[in-house]
């Protein structure tokens, strides 16, 4: 299958026009001409649950995380009001669950450390139905691996614009299956039966990357080969089966090019480590201080979601290598002396391996047999099979 690339030509030369027409001084990414700003991410959808909105400082490019903001008030005002409380540091949800309903004007406005913020009056801008998603081995940029491309409905609105977030979730193997376990018991090591499951396990990440759609300049309203997601062959999630949901948001204009400014711009995991806050020409302003830096969208927006699941046979030889969170030349088994076994299992570094002829103890390093190092055992809920 070939990929369709020209909306991320068509978004680029939008986010340039928009950088032109606002007349953007680029400034030197380092450290010593870094503003303090406060980052705001604020999202609420048609969804009727408790939202959240996430509050933090933005820090410094040679800083290694983030620092969330606490002791904020947060109000989501509309058809009423909604009282936000904070969950832990720089994290808050909404005291009551509700969903955006359209032709209904909301605004965000908090209040931390003397500081005051609101938000322009932003509505529903419509909605879009997920029509497929596909899933198929390809060659892309001269790599092998599987892509997962969407195919969204013309909406009667024209709705135009789109966010697009995914949650991924695979499950996944140890690289052997052992029927025993070693525990220490008065100090000293003893086979006994295997005490958890270790050896299929789950494992769910977030998307971290903007990926944004316009169809303005299309003779109809359809979404159609946008690449969401790319996963190498050689990526352990691939290795048995996986899942992807997909979630649509529908965004104004004024969303996709604050959006598409961010994805130009960025270039690391996090979107605001290393962009500086004038950049960035959002909805939400000071109101006690004109000049004060701001980072931030307060987007309301509806929200369609669409899962695939696929698996490793699927698409690759069910008897061949499967790719491994550790490659099996790092997995060779150990006959550690007694001294040195008790003290591989107190630092929970290997695991049960087999027994010798003369009853010694064969290990193996831990992260080789137990799954739960990469993941969790627990299936989760929704699972198929």
């Amino acid at each position: 299958m070939t990929l369709s690339l020209k909306y991320r030509a068509h978004f680029f030369l939008i986010a340039f026009a928009v950088c032109l027409s606002s007349c953007v001084e680029e400034i030197p990414l380092n450290s010593e001409n870094f503003e303090d700003a406060i980052v705001i991410e604020a999202l609420v959808t048609n969804e009727l649950k408790k939202h959240e909105i996430k509050l933090s400082q933005a820090f410094k490019i040679d800083s290694t995380r983030p620092n969330p903001l606490s002791g904020a008030s947060i109000q989501v005002t509309g058809n009423r009001d909604y009282m936000f409380e904070e969950v832990e540091p720089g994290r808050y949800f909404s005291i009551d669950s509700f969903a955006a309903r359209p032709g209904i004007e909301y605004e965000l406005n908090i209040r931390v450390n003397g500081k005051e913020f609101k938000s322009d009056p932003t509505q529903l801008t419509g909605n879009s139905n997920i029509g497929e998603l596909e899933a198929n081995r390809i060659n892309y940029l001269g790599e092998d691996g599987v892509a997962i491309t969407l195919n969204n409905k013309s909406s009667p609105g024209g709705t135009n614009y789109y966010r697009y977030q995914y949650v991924e979730t695979f499950k996944f193997n140890s690289n052997y299956f052992k029927h025993k376990d070693l525990i220490l018991v008065d100090g000293l090591p003893v086979e006994v039966p295997k005490q958890k499951e270790e050896y299929t396990c789950y494992q769910t990440n977030n998307s971290q990357e903007i990926i944004l759609a316009n169809t303005n300049s299309l003779a109809e309203d359809r979404v159609s080969d946008l690449l969401i997601k790319f996963i190498d062959s050689e990526d352990p999630s691939l290795s048995n089966r996986y899942s992807l949901l997909v979630k649509q948001y529908v965004i104004s204009r004024k969303a996709y090019n604050y959006y598409k400014i961010l994805e130009e711009l960025s270039e690391s995991n996090n979107i605001f480590s290393q962009s500086q806050p004038r950049f960035f020409d959002g909805n939400i302003q000071s109101t006690n201080n004109p000049d004060e830096n701001v980072i931030g969208f307060f987007d309301v927006s509806s929200v369609n979601t669409k899962r695939i699941y696929f698996n490793y046979g699927d698409f690759y030889n069910p008897e061949g290598i499967r790719p491994r969170f550790v490659p099996f030349a790092l997995c060779e088994e150990t006959l550690p002396s007694l001294d040195n076994l008790i003290e591989q299992l107190e630092r929970n570094a290997v695991r049960w391996g087999g027994v010798t002829t003369s009853g010694g103890i064969y290990v193996l390093p831990a992260r080789c047999v137990d799954c739960t190092f990469f993941g969790t055992n627990e299936k989760p809920d929704f699972w198929e099979d």
